[in-house]
């Protein structure tokens, strides 16, 4: 089986292993005995990044921040630091109280 998938294939061993995990309720397919990528001082730069650069892209802040992957830097802007994207720009999901005030004030 290896001459078709490669070195790098899995055993059906370990996908009907995945597979009583999965059964019984596991969700993530990253290993949970790891470090913790996403620590509150990374979360608190990669805000300031953001607020540095309201235009950035999720690539441009990997390359900030190369110890962390793609989807979970992706995790901690929009559900952590609860940013979204409105024209080309990340703004937070919630106004606070002084930007509905602004909101109301003249134009």
């Amino acid at each position: 089986m290896s001459k078709v998938y490669g070195e790098a294939f899995m055993s059906e061993s370990k996908v009907r292993k995945w597979c009583r995990n999965f059964d019984a309720g596991r969700t993530d397919v990253h290993d949970a005995g790891g470090q913790a990528v996403s620590t509150d001082d990374l979360v608190q730069r990669v805000d300031q990044a953001i607020r540095g650069n309201r235009r950035f892209t999720i690539s441009g802040l990997s390359n900030l921040f190369p110890e962390i992957s793609r989807s979970a830097l992706y995790t901690n802007v929009s559900e952590r630091l609860e940013y979204r994207k409105l024209c080309a720009r990340w703004v937070p999901k919630m106004l606070s109280d002084r930007h509905k005030t602004q909101r109301m004030g003249p134009h």
